[in-house]
């Protein structure tokens, strides 16, 4: 692996670390029960994956959740859901997982949702009065080319390709799937008191499963990248097979 990639990596995983430490020192809850559901809804819904055509990477539907937990969780509580669901969708039917890709791919999950976390309040402000559609549309405008940007970076410098070009793949894969997560977010939480946020979730999961199963048909079961990163070492190969969307 190049030392690059390696300084990238060691870089985001300890900053994942210093933002959990943060979060586990701040601890606080609005609402455990409603965390709680949250939860287990992002955490199942990361089991729903699907590759990336032209990537060694995998997307799922647990941004929905995640967006619905910053209108109505706390800082922590959004970085520990975050930790969680990157944990499930790493692990989840993983072939022999090597813990430097799920120390990755949890630290760029927790790092783009809590920066997305803190973005949108700082502009937005912390009141009631916020409208969840408003809130939504900026965490997810936020959180999106975060994520994409982070793991964008760490499949180019292993495998040697542009991060704009891996980035671009991204992009026109993800983006009409998320866009329209977004949406549904937006409008079912605008539909729902903050403290009820957990219901719009139990309306959003069907959803999920339904995008999941469409995009999965789409979805082609030999992917370019199968080829494009033959020349890699196995434990590279390992590595960018890294999944934080």
């Amino acid at each position: 692996m190049p030392r690059t990639a390696r300084i990238y990596i060691s870089l985001i995983v300890s900053s994942g670390a210093a933002v959990l430490l943060i979060a586990a020192g701040s601890w606080t809850s609005a609402s455990l029960s409603q965390f709680v559901m949250l939860l287990g809804f992002a955490s199942v819904s990361s089991t729903l994956k699907i590759r990336i055509p032209g990537l060694e990477s995998t997307m799922s539907p647990n941004f929905i959740f995640l967006l619905l937990s910053m209108l109505c969780c706390s800082f922590s509580e959004v970085a520990a859901i975050a930790l969680v669901a990157a944990l499930v969708q790493s692990l989840w039917a993983a072939k022999r997982p090597r813990l430097v890709q799920v120390a990755f791919s949890a630290a760029a999950l927790v790092v783009s949702a809590t920066i997305a976390f803190q973005l949108a309040h700082l502009l937005l402000g912390s009141g009631s009065s916020i409208a969840p559609l408003v809130f939504a549309i900026l965490a997810g405008t936020l959180y999106l080319p975060l994520n994409t940007a982070l793991i964008s970076a760490v499949i180019g410098l292993v495998e040697g390709r542009p991060s704009f070009e891996v980035a671009r793949i991204c992009y026109e894969c993800v983006f009409p799937y998320f866009m329209g997560g977004l949406l549904f977010a937006g409008m079912v939480s605008g539909a729902f008191s903050r403290s009820n946020v957990w219901q719009g979730a139990a309306v959003l999961f069907p959803v999920a499963v339904l995008g999941y199963l469409y995009f999965l048909s789409r979805t082609p079961t030999l992917t370019p990248t199968q080829f494009q990163s033959a020349h890699l070492p196995t434990e590279d190969k390992e590595l960018i097979r890294v999944g934080s969307r």
